[in-house]
């Protein structure tokens, strides 16, 4: 059974010191360089201590952002991020992430448990899980 759950532990294990989210109030510089430092398409936002995400920021956002001209000292993650994000729960099966992201053209999507964010699963991380062989004992979980 391949699930959010699944998909994440696999991503923790390559990159497990990475904090994925971005505080709304993060700017452009700081922004790239998670995207850059994490390899991730796109982060969460986080807002207060409840851990709930407001939105999602991706490396589109940012481009259009200096494609707009902002400087990237000044504008924020909560200027240029998507608001009212698509989130998945940690038992969503992973053909359901990939409906979804094909669907709505995501990079990414946010994993939440009891609405606080638990992790994130891109793409890549899909892929991996249903065609390396190095990964083939996660997709049989």
């Amino acid at each position: 059974m391949n699930i959010a759950r699944y998909i994440m532990l696999m991503r923790c294990t390559r990159y497990p010191s990475k904090r994925i989210e971005v505080d709304p109030r993060a700017k452009g510089r700081e922004i790239v360089n998670k995207l850059i430092t994490t390899h991730l398409p796109g982060l969460p936002i986080i807002a207060g201590n409840r851990r709930e995400v407001t939105g999602v920021v991706t490396e589109f956002n940012v481009l259009g952002a200096l494609r707009e001209g902002m400087d990237p000292d000044s504008f924020t993650a909560e200027r240029i991020m998507t608001g009212h994000p698509v989130t998945a729960e940690l038992d969503t099966p992973v053909e359901e992430l990939i409906e979804t992201m094909l669907e709505n053209n995501f990079t990414m999507i946010p994993v939440t448990k009891n609405g606080q964010l638990a992790g994130i699963i891109d793409r890549c991380s899909i892929m991996e899980l249903l065609i390396s062989p190095a990964l083939e004992r996660y997709s049989r979980i």
